[in-house]
Order: C-alpha cells, then structure tokens, then sequence
C-alpha cells in the first residue's frame, strides 16, 4: 500500500455531538453541567467559558482560464479547518484560570501530540493551537477576555509513514481495547474516591460477578478453560472476602475476569478449529456435517456471550442509594461494567465469522452495541476517547467483511431442502441455519435465505 492511500484513512468530518439537544448538551438538569475546555498534550482539562466559535474550511480549486472567455476548476482537496474561539475567564480567582490557561496553550502541539478542545454543542476536537491572546479591560475587573485561533488536528507524515510500513488500513481493535480497559479502570478510580461507600462498592461487585458466573455458565468449552474464567471471576469474590475495598484492585480484577472469558471463548473456537484441521482432510467426505455442528457450537459460544453483554446498557445494581457517597459509587460500578462490556463485544464482533452472518443480523447486532455505547457515561474524555476509537476500529474492521442480506420468500408448496436451495440459488447449509430445518422436513410457508 502506498503512503498516498494509506491517508485516505483521514476523516475530516465533525466530531460527535454530546446531544442533538442543546439543553441536553449543555447537562442541563443535572449535577455536573457541562463546560467548554482545553486540553493540552499529556495535560488535564482547563475549564472556560466560551462566547463565540468560528469554523471555517473549503477547498483547494485550481483554475484554469481558457481563450474565448472560459474556465475550469479542479478540486485538488480540502482546506485545513480553522477555529477560532473568543471566551472569557471570571470570577475571584480568574487570575489563577488564566495563569492555567495561558501555561496549557504555551504547551506544544502538532499532528501528533495534538491539544483536545471540548464545547458542549459542538463535541471534542483534536486541535493544533495557532495563535492566542489573553486582552484585559480595566473597566472590566475580575475577568479575562481570550481569544484562540486553531486548526484542526491532520494526519500527519509520521503516521503516513508508519501506516505504510506496517500495511495496515484500519485501526487495530485489540489495541483499542487495550487501551480501553487501562481507561476504565483509571476513570473508575477517579471517580470513586470522590465520593465512595465502601458497602455499596462491596455489594456492586459482588452482584456484578454473579452477571459474569451466567454469561460463563451459557459457554461450552473444555474444562481447563472454563475453570480459567471461573477462577478470574473468583478473584475478584476473593478481594471482596479479604476485606479489600480498593477501587483500582477490585476494578482492575473485575476487568481481566470480564477479557477472560472474552480469551476464553476465543481459545475454545482456536482449539475446536485446530482439532477439526488435524482430524477431518480436507478431502473428507463425511466432514460437512460434523463441521456444521462444530460451527454451531463456537457460533452459540460468541453469540450467548455477546449477547449477555450487550444487556449491560439497561443492567442496573438493585441497591438502594440514599447518600451521595452510594450513588456516586452505585453509578460508577454500572459504568465500570458498561465500558468492560463494550470492549469484550468489540473483541467478539470483529471475531464471529462473516460468512455466519447475514446483513440484516449483523445490522441488529450493531444497533445494540450502538446503545451499548450511548448507556457509557463519556463525561470524562479520556473515557469518551477511548469508547469513540474502539468503536471506530471495529466499524473499519466490519466494513472489510463481505455480508449477505437477508431475503424471503413464499413456498407456496411443500419442498425438499435440496431442491429448494436449488430453487432459491442459496447453499442448503445456509437454508437450515437461517430457518432451523432438517433435510428430512418438507419446507412450506415463509423461507429465509441469502
């Protein structure tokens, strides 16, 4: 792949809208309402206000002027995007704003190590400072006028030249759930110490484990794998017996018991693929049935499990939280689950194989794990960049699948699989799966096929 091609991988679209409300954007209603924000390379947010934004883009056009009075315009790309931005500081201690502000924007950035500005109705860019200016009025005591001049983040020739190197045109979703899990566990500890109960943190996790034990007792396996994933799962029962109430330990245990069993179903598929390579020639005549149970197996492991966490958008702790200190920690624990779930359903996505699946199944799959994302709470943006990556290397992975939609038709008299699936132009296999037929049943009525 050239270097050229490799940059096509460039989105310049928007960023996503927190709401397509602008009250909602805002956080109106609720404890925490949103700020406007800049966030330099490796640095924490610095909260402003903002008065006015300019976005500003096009294209490059080359013009070309001809005898006899005409022209013509080529496109040659699109224009850097600038953002301009005026706000202000305010208040008491607006001199310490300031001095936070002025010091974030003197950190350097570039394509590479870029600035992050968050503004409630607009989502959060990837920015590259340019210019900016702090004005004070004497007349106006107790605040500071800012103005900053930006342009949006671009892929720069270091990541060109990496993506070349590496023949890659997607994002690598293992690496965006890597970084996924490292995030949740950090985000879950920085919430909870600001305001924690140590018996509703106790309780969360107990009950959460019990989820995980289910989802592990839906799984088919061999024993010394299922005995990993119940011994991760333990892990975490014995943290919480031993007395321990450290967020980070209890969360860090909770997250590799939630990726164990995602390594575990995945080694259970490898191991059943292997053993079936080593047994079964591909010359076999006798293999396609054996095949097809082993392929329903693994598919029935991949899918009850993701399944089981896609239900962790509405999963909710039965406790009872009166204090602020256990609803604070009540919330934080589903929201632990939610993201941990959301990265064990985008590892298993890419995994499930394509030719499994129809369109239309994997569409309803995905509008599940859409509001699996919409259920996390992305008000931190580490957080919020780390589901938005995950979720934009498995959509680019999926996008490389080839999928066949699904069509129906009328049988209006009885027929047999094999002259049907003659009849409709699809592999009987398919035929069986899609309706759960036998080849001894006579298929009327309403067919599925591809």
């Amino acid at each position: 792949m050239s270097t050229s091609k490799a940059a096509t991988s460039f989105d310049p679209s928007l960023p996503r809208t927190y709401s397509d409300s602008w009250r909602e954007a805002y956080g109106q209603g609720t404890d925490t309402p949103r700020l406007s924000s800049y966030q330099a390379p490796d640095g924490e947010p610095v909260v402003f206000a903002y008065d006015s934004i300019s976005l500003g883009g096009g294209q490059n056009i080359d013009t070309v002027e001809y005898p006899f009075g005409f022209w013509s315009n080529t496109k040659l790309g699109d224009k850097t995007h600038t953002i301009r931005i005026k706000g202000h500081v305010i208040g008491e201690d607006y001199i310490k704003q300031r001095s936070v502000l002025v010091a974030a924007f003197q950190v350097p950035t570039d394509d590479d190590t870029p600035g992050f500005l968050d503004l409630p109705l607009w989502g959060r860019f990837k920015v590259v400072v340019e210019t900016w200016n702090v004005d004070e009025e004497k007349q106006k005591n107790g605040m500071s006028e800012i103005s900053l001049e930006l342009k949006r983040a671009g892929y720069s020739d270091t990541k060109r030249l990496d993506t070349a190197i590496a023949n890659l045109s997607k994002q690598n979703v293992d690496s965006a759930v890597s970084n996924l899990k490292k995030v949740s566990v950090a985000s879950f500890a920085k919430t909870i110490e600001k305001a924690k109960d140590t018996n509703m943190l106790a309780s969360g996790f107990g009950k959460l484990t019990k989820a995980l034990a289910n989802i592990v007792g839906r799984v088919q396996g061999a024993i010394s794998v299922m005995n990993s994933m119940v011994s991760k799962i333990n892990s975490v029962t014995s943290l919480i017996a031993q007395g321990i109430r450290a967020p980070k330990e209890l969360a860090q245990a909770f997250v590799s018991a939630v990726y164990g069993i995602v390594s575990g179903v995945l080694e259970i598929k490898n191991a059943a693929n292997e053993t079936a390579s080593y047994f079964m020639g591909s010359d076999d005549e006798d293999s396609d049935s054996d095949d097809s149970v082993m392929e329903k197996f693994i598919q029935r492991n991949e899918k009850n499990v993701v399944m089981n966490f896609l239900t962790a958008s509405n999963y909710e702790l039965s406790d009872e939280a009166i204090t602020e200190q256990q609803w604070n920690t009540k919330k934080a624990v589903e929201n632990l689950y939610r993201m941990a779930a959301f990265g064990a359903v985008a590892q298993l996505f890419v995994k499930i194989d394509p030719d499994t699946q129809s369109f239309d199944k994997q569409s309803g799959l995905w509008t599940l794990f859409e509001k699996l994302e919409e259920s996390i709470d992305k008000e931190n943006p580490d957080v919020y960049a780390a589901v938005e990556e995950t979720r934009i290397a498995c959509a680019e992975t999926l996008l490389t699948y080839s999928y066949d939609r699904e069509l129906k038709r009328h049988i209006r008299q009885s027929m047999p699989l094999l002259p049907l699936a003659l009849y409709l132009g699809c592999d009987a296999e398919k035929i069986r799966s899609l309706n759960e037929v036998a080849d001894s049943f006579l298929i009327e009525g309403d067919v599925i096929y591809v």
